[in-house]
């Protein structure tokens, strides 16, 4: 149920992540790397990075056929005309081209979290949604987001994002609690005897857009969901007599390694040879630390697993997160929305310093970008709003045997929502006059800074 509120903290539905509260936060890079500390020290020397192109490309190149994949154990081995694992030891290790695979590494298809049909009661209202109520939305942030102009934060942050400290539990001290929101709210829609509980339907009807959406995936893999979106909307052009390209008429899916982009492309020209199908996904190699495209391209991106993967370089992998989520956050269009999966569940502490070290430290990042712009009104004013798809979770016994609440993989819906000229004017010139003042009395300089982050936990 999308209107259930589910709190990840005590009397908390919603959260307020200001620029000057994340100073404190620590990595968010401990989940996954908690593995990757335990091994031996010779071998944490040799073993690639899980975060570096080579892995990938050496993955993936596993998955093709009449490859050849060496093993570090004698009870394993590959078929390879089947290109399937065949060992009795789950735990056998590979190597190619001098990388370390594991078992299910050298197996194609992995879907990482979620499938399409997993995620598509999410996708398909960012993509299909009524733009009246979203305008409503925006509306009602807009209130809320009363924080344009406030003092810099301080000096110990660097420019690398939030540096960081001794993990602990004050993510409750780093956030301003907002009222609850009421879990019976959608039980007001009785206007339709269908909906005698929370659940809608995905979407109750299909308009076309004034203009078809864009869709961007990053770090695709071997199994897009672009692939699965593109295939969905060309069936509901069926059921509905609305041609899919008038919803979507871009669908591009990249990932840095070339071995999967070229495999990708040979798979659709076979699958999709001689089709009439006008929308097909495209498929592109690229690093998503630098992406080529225009401020405001996609409506809506997608990212599952790729940021998770990159955490596990424990030198580089924060950064490299931060910097992945900027450029999406860039290129996002306004009134787009950015969805990530991970592992790290914000309904745990770790999930939320991952939350503040890495998503909230690139949609700063990307802010601190473009602030000269915005100060001489030559770009537009956005704020942004996160749901937390979270899950309800499930005791489990931890190894000394005590109950612990455990989660699951977490879906972020990140919005970019735009700022009427009139309100944001409003907004920016009250706290400008106040910062003036600050400014007059203490002789420092007071910068623009990024709007507070609202956050909600749903179900």
């Amino acid at each position: 149920c999308h209107c259930a509120v589910h709190s990840a903290f005590p009397d908390k539905s919603a959260v307020i992540l200001n620029e000057e509260k994340s100073n404190n936060s620590g990595s968010g890079s401990d989940a996954a790397n908690a593995k990757s500390s335990k091994r031996p020290r010779e071998e944490e020397q040799t073993a690639p990075k899980y975060g570096t192109k080579e892995y990938w490309e050496a993955r993936y190149k596993s998955h093709l056929p009449n490859v050849e994949v060496g093993t570090n154990n004698a009870n394993a081995g590959k078929d390879s005309n089947s290109n399937e694992a065949t060992t009795k030891n789950d735990d056998a290790t590979y190597v190619l081209d001098g990388i370390e695979l594991s078992k299910d590494a050298i197996s194609p298809g992995h879907a990482w979290y979620f499938t399409y049909q997993d995620l598509r009661p999410l996708i398909l209202p960012l993509l299909l949604g009524n733009e009246e109520s979203e305008a409503e939305e925006l509306e009602s942030d807009c209130d809320d987001s009363d924080s344009w102009v406030e003092e810099e934060v301080d000096e110990g942050e660097t420019e690398r994002g939030v540096e960081d400290e001794e993990e602990g539990d004050g993510e409750e001290d780093e956030v301003a609690e907002e009222h609850p929101q009421d879990d019976e709210e959608c039980a007001d829609d009785a206007e339709d005897d269908r909906h005698d509980s929370c659940e809608m339907p995905i979407v109750e009807v299909i308009t076309p857009p004034d203009k078809p959406k864009k869709v961007l995936e990053v770090g695709c893999g071997d199994v897009a969901l672009g692939v699965d979106l593109a295939a969905d909307l060309v069936k509901m052009q069926e059921d509905t007599d609305i041609g899919a390209e008038l919803l979507v008429d871009e669908i591009s899916c990249i990932d840095y390694s070339d071995i999967v982009v070229k495999t990708l492309i040979e798979k659709q020209k076979k699958e999709h040879n001689g089709s009439s199908s006008t929308l097909q996904a495209s498929f592109h190699s690229l690093d998503a630390r630098s992406l080529h495209y225009a401020p405001n391209t996609f409506d809506l991106v997608l990212e599952k697993g790729t940021l998770d993967a990159m955490l596990s370089d424990k030198n580089e992998g924060k950064q490299n997160c931060i910097q992945i989520v900027k450029e999406m956050a860039r290129v996002t269009n306004i009134g787009g929305s950015i969805l990530i999966v991970s592992h790290l569940n914000a309904n745990e502490s770790k999930g939320m310093k991952w939350l503040e070290d890495v998503v909230f430290s690139g949609l700063k990042a990307e802010f601190r970008e473009r602030r000269e712009a915005i100060k001489k009104q030559q770009a537009q004013f956005y704020s942004w709003s996160i749901h937390i798809h979270g899950g309800e979770g499930q005791l489990i016994k931890d190894e000394d045997d005590e109950e612990v609440m455990s989660y699951g993989p977490a879906v972020y819906i990140i919005k970019k929502k735009s700022v009427p000229a009139d309100r944001a004017q409003e907004l920016f010139s009250s706290k400008k006059k106040d910062a003036k003042n600050v400014e007059s009395e203490n002789g420092d300089e007071t910068e623009l800074t990024l709007p507070p982050v609202k956050v909600e936990f749903l179900t």
